[in-house]
């Protein structure tokens, strides 16, 4: 598997001694040492994943990835310090995919490269020849990578999207809290409880009339949630 990845951190260090590496296992790497630079790349070049390290000269690694996230669809996997589970929740909070701490072993950060690129494509393939899902007046379009409510797009983002294909690829069956924070994240659920319930709401927020009494994304109380129809 190969791709263009861009790399920000600010510690040359880490940076070009992971060039070098990626680079041999045939990535091309573009690399950015500022949050501004990192940003201004991405609204230039296409690249298809994003490796940022949370701290950086300029601006937080958490603010690059909220703008980033706003406005490109791409991994992103955020470079943390261990055991900073703070830093972690926020970076998965504001849209980041996965985390690595460091120091990391090479091989787990070309598996952790690797898995996100792969689920990446996976997630925009079509469901079994179908481009659509239709649950009642809710809609899940993967040509569009949205969802259409009575005909409005509900503009989700890219994990939001991932989560609800997920969830409408078993319409009407729950899915344990753990599992879905481990396929759609891609990371250990230690971390996942709280930032699932956000990515829930804002989900909620978007294709519910009352997000507060949803009819299609539910709770399964101690266990998970699913997605239904909302008929009644």
């Amino acid at each position: 598997m190969s791709g263009k990845l861009l790399l920000v951190d600010d510690d040359r260090y880490v940076l070009n001694p992971l060039a070098r590496l990626l680079g041999i296992n045939g990535y091309h790497c573009t690399l950015a040492v500022t949050g501004h630079e990192a940003l201004r790349l991405l609204a230039t070049e296409e690249f298809d994943l994003m490796l940022l390290d949370i701290g950086l000269p300029d601006m937080d690694g958490l603010t690059v990835c909220r703008r980033a996230r706003a406005k490109h669809n791409l991994p992103i996997l955020m470079l943390t310090a261990r055991d900073a589970s703070s830093e972690k929740i926020l970076g998965l909070e504001v849209g980041a995919d996965d985390y690595i701490t460091k120091p990391f072993e090479p091989q787990e950060i070309l598996a952790r490269i690797r898995a996100q690129l792969r689920r990446f494509q996976e997630y925009g393939q079509p469901l079994e020849a179908e481009n659509k899902v239709v649950l009642g007046s809710l809609i899940v379009d993967l040509d569009l990578r949205d969802a259409l409510v009575e005909g409005r797009r509900a503009q989700l983002t890219a994990r939001e999207f991932e989560l609800l294909v997920l969830l409408a690829r078993s319409p009407g069956r729950a899915l344990a809290r753990d599992w879905i924070f481990e396929e759609v994240w891609g990371c250990d659920a230690e971390l996942g409880v709280k930032v699932l319930a956000v990515c829930v709401r804002r989900i909620r927020c978007k294709i519910e009339a009352n997000p507060d009494e949803p009819r299609y994304l539910q709770t399964v109380r101690g266990f998970g949630y699913k997605l239904v129809s909302g008929e009644k």
